[in-house]
């Protein structure tokens, strides 16, 4: 299926979704800081999205065999940055930008959703069960819409853990605390599955693994605070003489 027709695919899937569905998902955004949006996009799109991800890493292999001996990628996680992704990829890049995506995203979020500036949009990334898991952590923009590619079985680990309606601390300092007063979810995930999760308010990781490998597509989009925000620091900066 070539670009375009991906993309028709889920513009005319976006059209059909039924308007009870995005309302039960916008009350679990709202409850719970995360909601499971597979019937979103048709499973043909999300294969296709998988698929694209998996040849990105496996170029992203052979590049990293080319390099002299100890500067190799080897297992070590991975993380494809958004020029990476623009530069190898179409359909990835391509339906971040769909209006119609982003307009049933904002009915899940109950706000608008936009655009990220460059760099941050989207990424391709790997974790392999021996890497170094990333922390307990909120993210810097408002929202992450995720596909799942790859993931080990729920008694491997791998699974998501959310701590939902928590104050962002840019330090890091009170996650301890922010851990013990309040109630954890933890989300079992399957390949093919897609959620979006707030994540300037849900303070969230990936459960350590015991084998296997996590593989995800991430689209990041901001809030209208998000913006604003953007917008005063580079009003902050100084002015080039």
């Amino acid at each position: 299926m070539r670009v375009h027709s991906t993309v028709e695919s889920a513009q005319r899937h976006l059209k059909e979704v039924d308007p009870s569905a995005l309302r039960h998902a916008r009350n679990r955004l709202a409850e719970t800081g995360i909601a499971r949006l597979g019937f979103l996009l048709p499973h043909q799109v999300k294969r296709i999205l998988a698929a694209e991800a998996l040849t990105l890493l496996d170029h992203h292999r052979q590049w990293g065999d080319l390099l002299p001996e100890n500067e190799g990628v080897g297992r070590r996680q991975v993380d494809l940055t958004e020029q990476e992704v623009s530069a190898h990829a179409e359909c990835i890049p391509q339906l971040y930008h769909c209006e119609s995506l982003r307009h049933s995203l904002s009915v899940v979020a109950a706000e608008p959703v936009l655009s990220c500036p460059d760099a941050e949009k989207y990424r391709v990334s790997r974790l392999h069960h021996d890497d170094s898991l990333s922390q307990w952590h909120w993210d810097h923009y408002a929202f992450a819409l995720v596909l799942v590619v790859e993931c080990p079985p729920l008694e491997d680990g791998g699974f998501v853990q959310t701590v939902a309606h928590t104050r962002r601390d840019w330090d890091h300092a009170d996650v301890y605390r922010t851990l013990t007063r309040n109630p954890i979810h933890s989300w079992e995930l399957q390949p093919g599955d897609l959620y979006l999760m707030r994540t300037d308010t849900t303070l969230h990781r990936v459960h350590p693994f015991a084998h296997g490998r996590r593989t995800i597509v991430a689209m990041t989009f901001a809030s209208g605070a998000d913006s604003e925000r953007e917008i005063r620091r580079r009003d902050a900066e100084p002015t080039p003489h």
